[in-house]
């Protein structure tokens, strides 16, 4: 069941709307759930090393977190339906007040807007990358505080894969997005791409490709998807199979559905692979114009009640 009670929305004072606001209210609302507003607040004069004395550093730490107070109590509705309280965090980097807060609290959901990355903040580890990573929960990531409108959910998976790790991130995206869409009375969707094999042979042109090997690896995933789609009762004509890079096909299937959001997981691959090489759903990020929600292994998602 998608047993969704507790979500924290991710405040971020550095940008100019806070776009996941609308978004979090909305599915709370809707799912009977409580927010948690946060952000971080720092200054590094208030720390033990600082040329100020420890009563003044005190007022000044004070100051600011009160500040940051007011500034989520801002956010809050007056008389709305939705059980809301705040939480401040002194941090330098916002991920950190999120990784604070989810050792104290169990949340469900973690949602937080986004805006388009460049490659300087893939390398000094971004918040968004940071949360898509480690956060011990799913993480939906907000491109637009327009309400969803066109009723589709994409669930995006590797189809094909035997490896386990990627079997259970299949099974945990679609059960969520089957979840998701049974809750909001969408359409589900299914994604998966496949690699063009005349290109990775062009590339050692000393190796000759196989007669109909590209007919074999098309067959080979239409029946995979074929038999997940069983799996979770996806229609035949709402299953689409593209052929590319795994983040190009997904964005572009996105679009032409006009999905409200996607379903996808990640494996976070850390250091310099994880910038050189990246994941699929931190390339999709900023190609995608709907909201994202990554999974990891381990978000499952719970059995229905007997």
């Amino acid at each position: 069941m998608l047993d969704i009670n507790h979500i924290l929305v991710v405040l971020d004072s550095s940008h100019p709307e806070q776009i996941a606001l609308d978004r979090a209210l909305w599915l709370a609302s809707s799912l009977n759930a409580d927010l948690t507003l946060l952000t971080a607040t720092y200054e590094a004069y208030c720390e033990d090393n600082s040329s100020l004395d420890a009563e003044t550093r005190q007022r000044v730490k004070g100051a600011l977190i009160s500040k940051g107070e007011q500034w989520l109590n801002s956010f809050v509705p007056e008389g709305g339906d939705v059980r809301i309280s705040t939480e401040v965090h002194w941090q330098k980097h916002l991920h950190d007040a999120v990784m604070e807060s989810m050792r104290q609290k169990d949340f469900d959901l973690v949602i937080k807007g986004t805006r388009p990355h460049g490659i300087l903040d893939r390398i000094f580890t971004h918040t968004d990358w940071n949360l898509m990573r480690h956060c011990p929960a799913p993480v939906m990531l907000v491109k637009s505080a327009a309400a969803w409108k066109h009723n589709r959910v994409l669930a995006a998976i590797d189809a094909t894969s035997s490896d386990k790790g990627h079997q259970l991130i299949n099974d945990n995206i679609l059960s969520f997005a089957e979840h998701l869409a049974d809750h909001f009375e969408t359409d589900l969707h299914l994604a998966n791409s496949y690699p063009l094999v005349s290109v990775a042979f062009a590339m050692v042109p000393e190796v000759t490709a196989p007669d109909d090997i590209q007919k074999y690896i098309t067959e080979q995933h239409d029946e995979a998807c074929a038999a997940w789609a069983r799996k979770f009762s996806i229609q035949d004509d709402h299953i689409h199979i593209g052929e590319g890079d795994a983040d190009t096909v997904i964005a572009s299937i996105s679009k032409e559905i006009e999905a409200d959001v996607v379903v996808m997981g990640t494996v976070g691959r850390e250091g310099i692979a994880g910038v050189l090489i990246g994941n699929t759903a931190e390339a999709l990020v900023d190609k995608l114009s709907c909201d994202i929600i990554v999974l990891k292994p381990s978000d499952g998602v719970l059995p229905d009640a007997d």
